[in-house]
């Protein structure tokens, strides 16, 4: 099977494409799962925060991906994409979860989920909380969430932000991006993931 095709999204300003990339993303008892993948980083907020600390915090502070699947083979004959889902799920909530660690993220817990559409498709996100201790001694709380839906194909969504002020957490002065509420991140997210095509 032909590998599928990058997910169309439509970026925020100061968001910026850091990684495409076609992979085996996982293996089911009969197929493959290859994925076609773009991920995104909020920049601009990043590039704030490292000018406001001293030391320089430089780290990725929001991010987001797009995920289009295939499998190899191809799913058979008659099979209903309603029988696969549940077990992309369930792969996309182990990866996500250690992409999170990866990346820092300590104490990684399910939080809520929340129903809404996407192109048509009705779509569950699913909340992961966790804090990323900084070498500078901060805690910084981390709110992180996975959509996996079909429409045309099958689509795993992730992403996560500072789940506090930037600017309160890290003891800066600043306004701007850094002291913007952590429902500001959320809306953000939410808004990159509806434009999913």
């Amino acid at each position: 099977m032909a590998d599928p095709e990058y997910p169309a999204v439509e970026v925020l300003d100061g968001w910026e494409l850091t990684e495409e990339a076609v992979e085996t993303l996982f293996e089911l008892p009969t197929m493959a799962v290859r994925g076609a993948s773009r991920r995104y980083e909020d920049r601009g907020t990043r590039d704030e925060l490292a000018v406001a600390t001293d030391p320089a915090y430089d780290e990725t502070l929001r991010f987001f991906s797009a995920t289009r699947l295939s499998f190899d083979p191809g799913l058979p004959l008659g099979t209903l994409p309603s029988t696969v889902l549940p077990s992309v799920r369930q792969q996309a909530r182990q990866s996500f979860k250690r992409r999170l660690r990866d990346r820092g993220v300590s104490g990684v817990s399910r939080g809520r989920s929340e129903r809404l559409r996407v192109d048509g498709s009705r779509v569950r996100a699913r909340s992961y909380t966790g804090t990323v201790d900084t070498p500078e001694g901060h805690e910084l709380p981390v709110q992180g969430w996975l959509a996996a839906w079909h429409d045309e194909s099958f689509v795993v969504v992730t992403g996560g932000y500072p789940d506090g002020r930037l600017a309160d957490i890290f003891g800066v002065d600043a306004g701007g991006k850094l002291s913007a509420p952590p429902r500001d991140y959320r809306d953000d997210f939410f808004a990159l993931l509806r434009s999913v095509r």
